[in-house]
């Protein structure tokens, strides 16, 4: 079964992969350059761990440590793997071969992320956030009794929801002249609403761009990947004549994890980074992506 969606915690769990913003000198290294960078006497900073060796080098360093907000937007399709329904004390009965579940959101989230380069080319970051979902759930099924004909059940829910999350992640690049790659991976966990579990999920992604000087300032354009490896249960509890209260649990997985990431960001003062990015996999998942941070 396959229902189509734009998913809150999904949506907010992306943003711990899209948070990251390489920021990649014109010469090559993960910096951003310009009169201010000069000027400003860094010395006496911890990180980046090792820097010396690439300022020696003539490689400018991004400022170690940022913090920004983002805003994602989302639509995907989710395929139902598994439904049972537990009611009167019975176990819990599969019934995945007879029932037509349909679920369907609005979904809008932010999230702040904080990060430092430990490495002059390893960035690590940690997310907090929440999302917010309006969200239609309808299924229909029948359910054999012993005794008596099968009782008709049917669910119909209207409901916003909306839960936090926490991630942590690390982030990977290398550039050159005018070219950049970089690699994320990370790990995060949400609660929302209507879900008896963490929502947990390890995400992957890899982009390939370019960088260069432009009148407002460094900028930088890529193309990439994301993949999601994430499962979950949604469980609704509602009560109904004769059998009174009736479990029923979904568990749901994204049709196709795989999403193509097009996107673009922007230096300012070398302190400030706006980045926009969008996703797609042109059949079933699209997104977006809106975020600023500030560099000290």
């Amino acid at each position: 079964m396959v229902t189509r969606r734009s998913l809150a915690a999904f949506t907010l769990l992306l943003a711990s992969v899209f948070a990251a913003n390489p920021a990649v000198s014109d010469d090559g290294a993960t910096a951003d350059t310009g009169p201010a960078a000069e000027a400003e006497d860094e010395s006496d900073r911890l990180l980046p761990l090792f820097r010396e060796w690439f300022e020696e080098q003539g490689v400018p360093l991004p400022l170690p440590l940022g913090a920004g907000v983002m805003m994602i937007f989302m639509e995907r399709d989710i395929e139902v793997r598994e439904v049972t329904v537990q009611f009167l004390g019975r176990p819990p009965e599969s019934i995945s071969d007879r029932v037509d579940f349909e679920v369907g959101n609005r979904t809008r989230s932010t999230a702040a992320r904080f990060d430092a380069w430990v490495l002059p080319f390893v960035n690590v970051y940690a997310l907090a956030g929440r999302a917010y979902t309006d969200t239609s759930l309808r299924t229909r099924f029948a359910i054999d009794r012993p005794n008596g004909e099968p009782i008709e059940v049917e669910i119909g829910e209207d409901t916003s929801v909306d839960g936090p999350m926490l991630g942590l992640g690390l982030t990977a690049v290398v550039g050159g002249d005018a070219w950049f790659a970089m690699a994320d991976a990370n790990y995060t966990r949400a609660e929302m609403d209507l879900f008896d579990e963490e929502i947990r999920a390890w995400m992957y992604s890899g982009r390939l761009g370019w960088h260069g000087p432009t009148r407002w300032g460094p900028a930088r354009a890529w193309g990439g990947f994301f993949y999601m490896d994430s499962e979950r249960t949604l469980t609704i509890t509602e009560s109904f004549p004769i059998i009174g209260p009736t479990q029923v649990r979904v568990t749901q997985r994204p049709v196709d994890p795989l999403t193509w990431q097009f996107g673009a960001s922007l230096t300012i003062a070398r302190h400030w980074d706006l980045l926009v990015e969008a996703g797609t996999n042109f059949d079933d998942a699209n997104l977006l992506v809106l975020s600023a941070s500030y560099r000290f």
